[in-house]
């Protein structure tokens, strides 16, 4: 066999196996792309549902004689099927926020971030609806407004 020979057959088999491999990458890149649309047309579009005016009152510190509070809206995550599920417990959901928050004192509360607020109240709604109601209604809880004074 000579050197052209050898070098024609190395490089036709180079040539085939780059052409499987990008085959192979085309292929699985169609997969993903054809599984992407199946899946958003599947999930469920978001709805909102605001919970207005849960004021707690803040615990004093020593020393302070003034009354400090805390108002603020929250805004549940849910989803279509849920929405009148969530709606009938917003009373539950006022109670469970206020039970989380009335243990704040002014300095903690205003040291606090809203994604602190968002984490305790998160953690405060499994707690309850693993005790009391089972699955939560909501994905998530987010805070609309805050006001501490």
């Amino acid at each position: 066999m000579n050197t052209k020979t050898i070098m024609g057959a190395v490089l036709g088999m180079v040539l085939a196996v780059a052409l499987g491999a990008g085959g192979v990458y085309w292929w699985l890149g169609q997969g993903k792309a054809a599984a992407a649309p199946a899946s958003s047309e599947k999930a469920e579009p978001s709805r909102y549902v605001s919970l207005d005016k849960v004021i707690v009152m803040l615990r004093s510190e020593a020393g302070d004689s003034e009354l400090h509070y805390m108002a603020l809206d929250l805004v549940f995550r849910t989803g279509e099927t849920h929405e009148k599920e969530l709606k009938e417990q917003l009373p539950f959901l006022k109670t469970v926020a206020v039970r989380a928050l009335s243990p704040l004192a002014l300095a903690r509360a205003s040291g606090m971030t809203i994604d602190d607020y968002q984490k305790l109240l998160g953690k405060a709604y499994r707690a309850s609806y693993g005790a009391e109601h089972g699955a939560q209604p909501f994905s998530e809880v987010m805070v609309g407004k805050l006001i501490i004074e």
